[in-house]
């Protein structure tokens, strides 16, 4: 794995500066949330994946899809309705190849985070968690009682969080990812 210092060298230069701006938010809360909830040892896991989880987002098009053929990325019917879910699962290899970071749980932390999925690491659930509530975020409804819940249960703002994601997607037209509706069926009886 690179340095800290070499991988907020490199994403800095890779996105723009409104999406660093929602990265660095994403790195303090995900710190709020493993202080909170976690354990001293967590800590620099959540660093890493909250730093990395949105170095595929600003990719164009073409480039996309180059590297989900290169690296294999699987896109889906719904993700090729909604490009933006390619994100997750292409910035999961991008951390692998340019980033050198090897540790699953680092990546299955950047390949959930937009999706969520059934049974989620804590890692998982910090990073998803924060990408949502982190503080940069422009005011929605719904978005307070994701931050109050948040330091109350996990478990509880996840299923939460699913909900309004549920509703925006149903809002749209749209159907939800299969990952999304099974962490939603997970945590809804949790």
């Amino acid at each position: 794995m690179l340095s800290l210092e070499t991988m907020r060298e490199r994403l800095q230069s890779a996105v723009s500066v409104n999406r660093y701006i929602h990265t660095l938010g994403v790195v303090e809360e995900s710190q709020k949330l493993a202080e909170v909830f976690g354990t001293p040892q967590d800590r620099e896991k959540v660093y890493v994946a909250a730093l990395i989880h949105d170095c595929a987002k600003e990719y164009p098009e073409q480039l996309r899809a180059r590297l989900c053929r290169e690296y294999k990325v699987r896109v889906d019917e719904i993700m090729a309705e909604v490009p933006d879910l390619i994100h997750p699962f292409l910035g999961a290899e991008i951390a692998k190849r340019e980033y050198l970071i090897q540790d699953e749980a680092i990546l299955n932390a950047i390949r959930y985070h937009t999706t969520g999925r059934a049974n989620m690491s804590f890692l998982e659930k910090i990073i998803y968690i924060a990408d949502y509530i982190e503080p940069n975020r422009k005011a929605f409804a719904g978005l307070e009682e994701a931050k109050r819940l948040a330091y109350l249960d996990l478990d509880m703002v996840m299923a939460c969080i699913l909900r309004q994601t549920l509703d925006y997607v149903a809002q749209r037209g749209r159907r939800l990812h299969p990952l999304s509706q099974e962490a939603l069926d997970y945590y809804k009886n949790c």
